[in-house]
């Protein structure tokens, strides 16, 4: 995913999650398995305060929401 799609519902992480399979089969994902998948997830989500920091973007990765999943799924296709 080249650009971060920004998330406000439900539906819109649910589309998004279809939208990364579709991607998935058309371009080559870094992290290709399950396992480099959501190593690459849980290294993004701990720094995702350095991420936030730099998009100036005021989001506290402690609190939970859709656009926090939704960055943490976009990072984990290619975050080593």
């Amino acid at each position: 995913m080249t650009e971060r799609t920004r998330i406000e519902s439900r539906q819109e992480l649910i589309d998004l999650i279809f939208k990364l399979l579709d991607e998935n089969d058309a371009v080559e994902w870094q992290n290709e398995t399950a396992h480099s998948f959501l190593q690459g997830m849980a290294a993004w989500l701990n720094d995702a305060d350095g991420f936030y920091r730099n998009i100036k973007e005021a989001r506290d990765p402690n609190n939970a929401s859709w656009q926090l999943f939704a960055d943490a799924l976009q990072a984990a296709a290619v975050y080593e």
